[in-house]
Formats: structure tokens, sequence, C-alpha cells
């Protein structure tokens, strides 16, 4: 009877402990960048020249990035603008990401592209990435993602503040928006007609070093590329051409 008891009370203890951190712990509103941001974003790709270098080309170099724990996450869906959905219109919808697991974890926090680049060597910055991704799924592996308008996350360990932690439990919300219209066209179609919204979290570690003239841009995500274990289906809409859109509305 002892060993039962204490058992129990662990369990119970483990609980209560979790239900105290389930909470919102921060909001972001992703949908207009402010004009800093704005200027940031266009001109952050412009880097300084390597001195005796008259020109600089490219590679790129990827993996997987490890954590120290498993990383749990639970995205979700609490509200959408439209649950019709108009090829070519843009839409917003609050998103919710949640800590499902036992160890705290670390996300990008900032929208100042700037953030990649302050406190670092110009030619060796290392900095996070993160977006939501939304996307229309038809049958069961086929995905079509859709286009992005929100602006991204951005976190360094060399500027404190942009990284944000969510100890287990605990979650955020964010305003983000997208235009339903394919993201890779050459691949990818919308079609009409009942489809299931899906929303993704995707993080990454990106760098950029330079080794003599040529810039190396490094992607590093925390799930594979085909993984995508935080991708889950949110809410059924319905898909329609804007001609047949306004003639159901006459």
């Amino acid at each position: 009877m002892m060993t039962i008891r204490l058992v129990l009370t662990s369990s119970l203890s483990l609980l209560l402990a979790i239900s105290v951190r389930s909470q919102e712990v921060a909001f972001k509103d992703l949908l207009h960048p402010s004009t800093v941001d704005a200027v940031s974003a266009e001109t952050g790709a412009n880097t300084e020249t390597p001195k005796g270098c008259e020109k600089v080309s490219g590679g790129f170099v990827d993996g997987v990035t490890l954590s120290e724990g498993p990383r749990e996450i639970k995205v979700g869906l609490a509200s959408l603008s439209d649950a019709m959905l108009i090829i070519g219109n843009e839409v917003s919808a609050t998103v919710k990401l949640q800590n499902a697991g036992g160890n705290s974890i670390t996300i990008p926090w900032s929208t100042d592209y700037r953030t990649t680049q302050n406190g670092q060597d110009p030619a060796n910055r290392t900095w996070e990435f993160g977006q939501f991704q939304m996307t229309l799924r038809k049958g069961k592996n086929q995905y079509t993602d859709l286009i992005n308008t929100s602006q991204p996350l951005y976190g360094s360990k060399f500027l404190p503040g942009s990284t944000l932690t969510i100890k287990p439990g605990e979650w955020i919300t964010a305003r983000i928006g997208f235009r339903v219209a394919e993201e890779h066209p050459k691949y990818e179609r919308i079609e009409e007609g009942p489809a299931d919204l899906a929303v993704e979290w995707f993080q990454t570690v990106r760098t950029h070093v330079f080794k003599g003239c040529v810039v190396y841009h490094g992607f590093f995500p925390y799930d594979g590329f085909h993984e995508h274990k935080s991708r889950v289906t949110v809410q059924r809409v319905e898909v329609e051409r804007p001609e047949k859109a306004q003639k159901s509305s006459q």
C-alpha cells in the first residue's frame, strides 16, 4: 500500500506542476511590419565584400540541428478570418504554438532582420529563423504550400531578448497572414472544392560564412526537410475561384 500511495502522490504532483505552467506566455502580431523592419529585411542581404575580392560567389551547406532534448511542439488554429478561401485572396489567422514536451524549448522572437547581424562578425554569422507555414491538403500526402505574407522571426545568442523560452505546457499565439496561392507554382496547383487547412511551425539555424571570396549560406532545420513533425490539419475549408465566388454572392 505504501508504494501505491507514493506513486499516486508523485503523479499528482507532476500533473499539478504541468497545469500551473499551462498558460499563454506571449503574443506577437506578425501581420504588419514596422518601417524599420521592412527596410532591414530589404537591405539585410547586402553584406560587405571581403577585402581583396572583386566578386563574390555563393554556395550552400545544410544539415539538421540537434537540440539538447526532444522538442515536442503542438501547433493549432485559434481563429481564421474566413473559412471560404478565395484563390488569390489574403487571409489572416491566429495560430498557437505550445510546448507539449517535458523540456523547455527556445524559439526566435524578433521581427527585426538586424538581429541576424548585430554583435557578430560580418564574415561569420549565425542566427535562428522561424515562421508559421500554412498549407492545403488534398488526400493523404498531397500538400500545397500557400504564400506566407507574415513577418518571419529571428533570434540570436548575441542579442539578448531576441529569443523566447517556452517551458513545458506553456504556449504563445501569433497573428499571421497568407495568400491563397501556390508557394511553388511549378510543382503545385490549388484545386477548387473542399480541402484541409494545415499549419506548421518551421524553425532552422542559419549561417552566413565567408571563405575566401565565397559566401556559404547554411540551413540547419530542427526537423528534416521532409519530416514536417509539427504540421497538423487544423480546419476544413472550401476553396473557390474569385469569379465563381462573385457569381454566388450576386
